[in-house]
């Protein structure tokens, strides 16, 4: 279903083609849905530092994010969070989570949907749960950013 030349494609057709890609996935149970989205975002092009994960106020609406096509760890996974929300699938209750690993010393942005049951974002292309990130002892939760935190419904 995902096509991988998405990012290279020019602004508008790119935006075309998320607005199709979210129509596509809606037709879908949430298992397949979920794994074209994390299918579509692992691929995404990568840079550092994009978006400032202590501020959600100034982050990019998701039409700017996909325009300007740069996309840092925080960036992929609030395009993830976006690509469900504005799908059929909003019901999932998306949320944005940010832990602190002490024993790698890596941050980890991920998309929690379900209660846990699907967190997309700890690693590219895959999907884990709540049990896979309560084995680990030395992970913290820094952030947590709800629909509402996220002011969602403005869009």
């Amino acid at each position: 279903m995902w096509n991988n030349t998405f990012w290279e494609l020019r602004v508008n057709e790119r935006l075309n083609m998320w607005k199709d890609f979210r129509k596509e996935i809606g037709q879908l149970s949430l298992d397949s849905a979920v794994s074209e989205v994390a299918n579509m975002w692992g691929g995404a092009p990568y840079i550092n530092y994009y978006v400032n994960p202590n501020d959600p106020k100034e982050w990019p609406d998701p039409w700017t994010m996909l325009a300007e096509n740069y996309y840092c760890d925080l960036a992929k996974a609030l395009g993830i969070l976006y690509t469900i929300y504005f799908s059929e699938h909003k019901n999932s209750h998306p949320e944005i989570r940010i832990y602190y690993d002490y024993k790698t010393k890596e941050r980890h942005n991920v998309v929690w949907l379900k209660n846990g049951k699907y967190i997309l974002n700890w690693w590219p292309y895959e999907i884990v749960n709540t049990s896979d990130i309560e084995k680990e002892t030395d992970v913290k939760l820094l952030h947590r950013y709800k629909e509402k935190d996220l002011n969602l419904d403005r869009y």
